[in-house]
């Protein structure tokens, strides 16, 4: 055989050799692309209390696995979308809202929202919240432990704990404060008295100082209060969850709640967005 011929065959195999490397480190089922799907974050998901996890596929080989380097891809903004809730928003920038897969249900996802050129960009990490005992309400009434529907403003808050950071008018609580449910002219209204008040300090009216660990923090939540209707419920704030129903509110964990109080800006008029999910 010809040295011309040895040079034309050698030449070959290793065109064969490279192509099959090639053919190999392309394919859909390699280690470096299973890596790169299963460590993408997967922004905006509400995080699931019973949650799973999957072990990601072995390597086909160490010499595939070596041979493509992976790289990490780097965090973007979540993508802005339409809201959950079919509410009207008004001047609001920032919102949050609070879906329940139900009327009758008792929990729900809040989320908080912001107003982008291409629509809301989903704001922190969605949280488990807690709503009234009698599920939500599109009627709410003293004596009805059910959360409104609805899109109410926040444009106040209070607690026993100093401001934890929020730019809305806060009030920190003393004995003298008091949220009033009574029927008259101070219904549905936060009032501080030393002396002889014009209410009773007592049931139906709350003492606010008193509620703890609830209203540690809170934020009030604008249902019935421009213009006040008597005995169409009073006292809806968002405030501190103990791990269960309330008596209409709607409660979220301590840290998750000073977190979107520091977030909530008077500039931004905010809104909370409540009901059921479409």
């Amino acid at each position: 055989m010809g040295a011309l011929t040895v040079a034309v065959l050698l030449s070959l195999a290793a065109c064969t050799s490279a192509r099959t490397r090639h053919q190999q480190s392309a394919a859909p089922g390699s280690s470096a692309q299973t890596s790169a799907q299963v460590g993408s974050p997967q922004v905006g998901a509400p995080p699931s209390t019973h949650g799973s996890s999957r072990a990601s596929s072995a390597p086909e080989s160490s010499e595939i696995h070596s041979a493509v380097p992976t790289t990490a891809k780097p965090t973007s903004a979540p993508p802005a979308a339409g809201l959950p809730l079919a509410y009207p928003t008004g001047s609001a920038t920032r919102v949050i809202t609070v879906v329940a897969p139900s009327a009758s249900s008792t929990v729900a996802t809040l989320q908080g929202f912001e107003k982008v050129t291409a629509g809301w960009r989903p704001h922190g990490q969605a949280v488990r919240a807690y709503l009234g005992s009698a599920g939500l309400s599109s009627q709410p009434r003293e004596g009805l432990s059910a959360t409104p529907v609805g899109s109410f403003t926040l444009t106040l808050a209070f607690g026993r704990n100093p401001n934890p950071g929020t730019s809305l008018p806060y009030r920190q609580t003393t004995p003298a404060d008091w949220w009033i449910s009574q029927s008259g002219p101070l219904y549905n209204t936060l009032q501080r008295c030393t002396g002889s008040c014009g209410f009773t300090q007592g049931d139906p009216n709350e003492h606010l100082y008193d509620i703890t660990p609830l209203y540690n923090y809170a934020v009030v939540i604008d249902y019935n209060r421009a213009p006040v209707i008597q005995g169409a419920g009073s006292a809806f704030f968002l405030h501190v969850a103990v791990g269960e129903p309330t008596a209409g509110c709607v409660a979220i964990a301590q840290d998750s709640l000073t977190s979107i109080m520091g977030w909530l800006t008077p500039a931004t008029h905010p809104r909370i967005l409540i009901g059921v999910g479409r």
